[in-house]
């Protein structure tokens, strides 16, 4: 009997230090949970290129083209991080963009968001968050002109777009 308690006593030994390895390793052990992989080979749909591609040739040689910008690198929450609001209201610009944001050459700053109005842009929710980056551009005084998806843009329709958007009061 006694030597049957010894090895039940032995097993029992055995598996607590197995278990006790185990659970070392998972909490040491490098933890690559998240996953992930490239969204496609380009960074612009092809009707954002198309359009891309006829904006290069409306605008004028002292202004860049920044595509897909967040909206929290261009306007920032007026609260202290202390107040309750401050991360609620961060949150819903942080995980927004405009397609794409014209800004002074010399010095980078934003002359004109554009966001480019497609079939989704007529869904509830989506109408409701562009009033929303709308209302926030206007008290941040960023200027922002909404263009309706096209096959094709005409050059000369998109520089007085851009003219009139850019040099209207906000």
């Amino acid at each position: 009997m006694n030597q049957s308690y010894t090895t039940l006593f032995l097993w029992i030994g055995i598996l607590l230090l197995a278990s006790f390895v185990i659970y070392l390793y998972k909490l040491f052990a490098k933890k690559s949970g998240f996953r992930y992989k490239s969204k496609g080979p380009y960074l612009l749909s092809k009707g954002e290129k198309v359009f891309f591609d006829t904006l290069i040739q409306s605008i004028s040689p002292d202004l860049y083209i920044c595509p897909k910008v967040r909206v929290a690198d261009l306007i920032e929450v007026d609260l202290p991080k202390s107040d309750k609001k401050f991360w609620t209201s961060f949150n819903k610009i942080s995980k927004k963009h405009v397609d794409f944001m014209l800004c002074n050459r010399t010095d980078f700053a934003p002359v004109l968001a554009i966001e480019l109005d497609g079939g989704s842009h007529k869904v509830r929710s989506r109408s409701q968050r562009d009033a929303f980056v709308d209302n926030a551009f206007a008290q941040a005084n960023i200027k922002i002109l909404h263009i309706t998806t096209q096959s094709m843009y005409d050059v000369n329709q998109l520089q007085n777009q851009i003219t009139g958007a850019s040099t209207t009061q906000n």
